[in-house]
């Protein structure tokens, strides 16, 4: 058996980061410990070859495997380890809130009263947008202090040039390569113009990121397609958008949501 690597911090770019957002690489044949952390949820998406999800709950359920871009939900108590399948190493990166520890075992696995706890599939509430979709993770979980969401655009499309008031977000690239205006403070008078020729800009491509604080400026622009995963505190709908090609509006655009699907 070998043992996953230690996973790698994807926030360490944030200051006292609000939520986790961890990346696990798994070798063929690895497997992580046994996990249990009584007092948070933790959300899985596999953004890598194949795993094998193995629960203790005590029904004997919860052995599944996922593929790209699926995962699972861990609530609080749950008991669970996960495994590389298949002959591709795996990647899979890890959300949750930090409100308490994760206890680990490669050994044994906790018993009792900790196995009543599930881990459950996370959600594909899925959202059109202008530029592409977005897939909802979390849309399943209740009182949650974070978001989980993909993100996918089509080569040649722009999200809003946009901030946010309270939320703050971290974005992982998944597959294809985009441009990221981000960094600026965005200024107090929400009708200025904004020269977005004069914005930082990086280029991303697969496994790596940036982060956005709240009232910074930021927008993406797909060079090919693109798929990111995204993890943020829960405030989806705080949007002010200072530009856009659809000429939309700040918030929630409720018209998106009217047509949103599993």
């Amino acid at each position: 058996m070998t043992r996953a690597d230690q996973p790698k911090n994807l926030a360490h770019d944030l200051d006292h980061a609000p939520y986790l957002f961890v990346e696990h690489e798994l070798a063929p044949g690895a497997v992580s410990p046994y996990r249990h952390h009584p007092g948070d949820h933790r959300s899985f998406i596999v953004i890598g070859g194949r795993v094998r999800l193995e629960s203790r709950h005590a029904d004997g359920s919860g052995h599944r495997e996922y593929g790209y871009l699926r995962g699972w939900h861990a609530e609080p108590g749950a008991t669970y380890r996960f495994a590389q399948v298949g002959v591709e190493p795996a990647v899979v990166v890890e959300a949750g809130s930090q409100t308490g520890p994760v206890h680990e075992s490669w050994d044994i696995a906790p018993s009792g009263a900790a196995e009543a706890a599930r881990c459950r599939d996370v959600d594909l509430y899925r959202v059109d947008k202008p530029w592409g979709h977005e897939v909802w993770y979390t849309n399943n979980l209740d009182g949650v202090p974070y978001a989980l969401k993909q993100i996918h655009m089509t080569a040649g499309h722009q999200s809003s040039l946009q901030s946010h008031q309270q939320k703050v977000e971290t974005n992982y690239v998944v597959d294809g390569q985009a441009t990221v205006l981000n960094g600026t403070p965005a200024p107090h008078d929400t009708d200025a113009v904004i020269d977005t020729d004069v914005l930082p800009r990086a280029v991303h491509s697969r496994r790596s990121g940036w982060s956005s604080a709240a009232n910074v400026l930021h927008r993406v622009i797909a060079e090919s397609d693109y798929t990111s995963v995204e993890v943020s505190t829960p405030e989806l709908d705080d949007v002010i958008r200072w530009a856009d090609d659809t000429n939309r509006g700040n918030g929630r655009i409720e018209v998106e949501h009217a047509g949103a699907r599993v």
